[in-house]
């Protein structure tokens, strides 16, 4: 027993140990003039560390492994002990600031559900000195955004996307609507009487811009594509956008104003009647004016202004929009006029 027990020793070999030397960093990049330190371990006494560069015109080191970038390059710091050496990468990048950054679009108008990414670009565009970025929504409820610039409308209004890096601030414009103005925009103000034609109504086609039975029996929508629109062929335009006829009740047009100066206008509406007829006005969905008799002047293009007076509306300055709804048939329609009081 013994003798194979001597013979089990003799059979074992022992491994030898590496000896190594290990650094908090592999490698380091960092801008000329910067300083980084670098430990290496173990700590136990067990090794004496030296430090050297192997170019020292991109960086320096200490006896205490302060490494500090002076140069523009690449290089590498050994730390030794004997024979032991360990080699940490270095590139030495000189700084350029960020100084402003652009974007692709700086006002967007967007329909609800639309997508639109911006584009940002660095000037000067080979800029190195980075803080981290944020996309904020100013109105998450009507816009949304998110870390990639991507910008969603979510709802109708406006507001704006902010791009902070640093201390650099910018904002993209977001205006958001089912409809926009046709051949507008259509301002209101204390300078002059606004006359807006009835075949002006919005952008933005059946259930947004207006309501109509669809029933055209003209055939044509020439005034409407010539002036790049191509969803209001169900609305029944007479001429080169004279008129609106065969209107039935029930169908509704809806215009995107500006008001430049807010207070009471005088708003009345030119048709010309074969038949009694009905309408009112809604502002922003609302309706101002309740049901205004049109009489019979026995003709389809007799233009006249009715009501007589004319109606009062009162509106706030910036963008409204105002729907002119048929109650009862029986009027074409040439025109809407609106008279600061």
């Amino acid at each position: 027993m013994l003798a194979i027990g001597m013979a089990g020793c003799e059979d074992y070999i022992r491994t030898p140990v590496t000896k190594n030397i290990f650094v908090n960093k592999q490698s380091i990049t960092a801008f000329v003039g910067e300083e980084v330190q670098l430990n290496a371990s173990p700590t136990d006494g067990t090794y004496q560390y030296q430090w050297n560069s192997e170019n020292p015109e991109v960086a320096t080191v200490t006896s205490d492994g302060l490494v500090k970038m002076v140069g523009e390059g690449f290089t590498n710091i050994v730390v030794s002990s004997g024979e032991i050496k360990t080699k940490v990468e270095v590139n030495a990048v000189v700084r350029i600031p960020l100084e402003d950054v652009l974007f692709s679009e700086n006002a967007l108008e967007m329909v609800p559900g639309d997508k639109k990414i911006i584009i940002v670009t660095r000037v000067p565009e080979a800029a190195n000195d980075l803080s981290e970025a944020f996309w904020i929504s100013d109105n998450p409820e009507i816009a949304a955004v998110n870390e990639l610039g991507e910008i969603t409308a979510l709802g109708e209004g406006a507001t704006s996307i902010t791009y902070k890096i640093g201390g650099i601030e910018k904002k993209v414009a977001v205006d958001i609507a089912f409809t926009r103005p046709f051949k507008g925009p259509h301002v209101l103000s204390a300078a002059q009487p606004y006359v807006l034609p009835a075949a002006n109504f919005d952008l933005g086609g059946q259930g947004h811009a207006f309501n109509d039975d669809g029933g055209n029996p003209l055939g044509q929508d020439n005034y409407r594509r010539a002036n790049g629109d191509t969803q209001s062929l169900p609305v029944e335009i007479e001429g080169d956008g004279t008129n609106i006829g065969y209107i039935n009740a029930g169908e509704w047009l809806v215009y995107t104003v500006d008001v430049r100066d807010g207070g009471e206008y005088l708003v009345d509406v030119s048709l010309s009647a074969a038949g009694d007829g009905m309408f009112h006005l809604e502002v922003d969905n609302q309706n101002v004016t309740g049901s205004v008799h049109v009489p019979n002047n026995g003709s389809w293009a007799d233009w006249r202004w009715h009501p007589n007076p004319p109606l009062t509306v009162n509106f706030t300055a910036g963008k409204h929009k105002i729907k002119f709804v048929t109650e009862v048939s029986g009027f074409n329609l040439n025109s809407l006029r609106f008279i600061k009081k």
